[in-house]
């Protein structure tokens, strides 16, 4: 990887703006406005059309030259997967979780035949540059790889998509379903051999004019690439394990897991992910009805893989508001894992834009986290309602193993359980067994 500009490509406050905002918007619980509507999706009127096969064969893999050959990685990336019954009515579930079902973020994919921008509704790309940008948009990433990578993506936030509901913390939300996405994506390209690399850190500016964007309403928030194929020589890399998470969508049923099973979880989900920036985030329990780990918090050491003791008695409950729906979630739940960060850690490297950095990275291990669960039998779900003063308590001064040095906060909450034995009906679009 060679680095290209002089980075920050543009001038920072230092995180004195990005502690102003996280002080009005990001700390504080938001007041949320549920009648108010998220804004729509984006669509370029006028744009070429092409429809992608839906549901695509199960055995389709990732083939950048063509568009068809996309079809899976973008249905399971951010396309409808299944349609759900509920109290509410009928409505389509996606391959990945959004605060509040805001989905504000847009998918533009770089490959050989051009640039296009993704349609999840309609499972489809719009072309909107014939031309091969690879190469130039590499080049506006703070390490650029040697040679053009066979695919990039690109994920962008429309800054107005949720605000009308959630006020300035949407802005927040954001950066944490950037992160989200980012996640899936990886979790796919690597699941197809086509190694992939997170990018947070690029000439935002740059970007967005190769993507012809209104940059005062719509702005990159990360790229990841993706090549060339371990398997030199292949027209298709097949995605050998589809990444699956299942959300109790029914509810957490009051049971017990196994101190084993929050382990294989937390180590899972520490194994790196390449990516242009390290956030230094930790992972903590706190322990509700887990055998073999006490009620308590915990905080997970990564070098030996062990749980360690911190305040006792405190449950994911404690998380939440009294008598909210999180704080029901937290009572049902076995334990909640904890994101935690430190923004005052990366202020003077990255400036304001560290804040941006820290959540994408908080939103891709709440994604990791909820894939390994799956993969340990297990429900998971992603919550942004919880009380940070609160949570800050729980990991905060009392903890024996606390870094005195750090402002460490809680960035996300993901909550693990066994679902509830009658699960809402749904009904899986695609013929991939990808969870719920």
């Amino acid at each position: 990887m060679t680095p290209t500009s002089e980075y920050p490509f543009r001038a920072e406050t230092g995180g004195h703006a990005a502690r102003r905002f996280h002080a009005e918007y990001g700390s504080p619980l938001p007041t949320m406005d549920l009648a108010a509507r998220n804004t729509a999706a984006k669509v370029h009127r006028g744009a070429e059309v092409q429809a992608l096969s839906y549901p695509p064969p199960a055995w389709s893999g990732v083939d950048p030259s063509s568009a068809e050959g996309l079809s899976t990685l973008l249905a399971l990336l951010y396309g409808g997967n299944r349609v759900e019954w509920s109290r509410g009515g009928v409505g389509l579930g996606r391959s990945v979780p959004s605060g509040g079902g805001a989905y504000p973020g847009e998918v533009y994919v770089a490959t050989e035949f051009g640039l296009c921008h993704y349609l999840p509704g309609a499972h489809a790309l719009e072309l909107l540059r014939p031309d091969d940008l690879r190469s130039d948009l590499a080049g506006c990433l703070s390490l650029a790889p040697e040679s053009p990578p066979e695919l990039l993506l690109l994920f962008t936030s429309r800054h107005d998509s949720n605000l009308a509901r959630y006020g300035g913390f949407g802005h927040r939300l954001q950066a944490l379903d950037t992160g989200v996405v980012a996640g899936q994506s990886s979790a796919l390209l690597d699941a197809a051999g086509l190694r992939p690399r997170v990018h947070g850190i690029f000439d935002e500016d740059r970007l967005g004019k190769c993507l012809g964007l209104d940059q005062t309403a719509e702005t990159v928030r990360a790229v990841v690439t993706a090549g060339p194929a371990i398997l030199p020589g292949a027209t298709t890399s097949v995605i050998t394990r589809t990444p699956r998470r299942h959300t109790p969508r029914s509810g957490f049923a009051v049971t017990e897991i196994d101190r084993a099973q929050v382990l294989s979880i937390l180590g899972e989900v520490a194994g790196t992910v390449e990516a242009d920036f390290t956030s230094g985030a930790d992972l903590h329990c706190v322990a509700g009805r887990v055998s073999g780990l006490g009620v308590g918090c915990h905080r997970f050491d990564g070098a030996s893989g062990e749980l360690t003791p911190g305040i006792a008695g405190v449950t994911p409950r404690e998380l939440f508001a009294a008598g909210s729906f999180g704080e029901l979630a937290g009572f049902e739940a076995a334990c909640a894992l904890l994101v935690v960060g430190d923004y005052e850690h990366g202020y003077a490297t990255h400036g304001d834009r560290w804040y941006r950095l820290l959540n994408v990275s908080a939103g891709l291990l709440g994604l990791r986290i909820s894939l390994a669960a799956t993969g340990a039998g297990l429900a998971a779900g992603l919550r942004c309602d919880f009380i940070v003063a609160q949570a800050d308590r729980i990991i905060g001064d009392e903890h024996p193993n606390r870094d005195r040095d750090r402002d460490q906060t809680v960035l996300l909450t993901v909550l693990i359980g066994h679902e509830r034995a009658a699960p809402a009906p749904t009904y899986s679009l695609l013929p991939i067994e990808d969870g719920r």
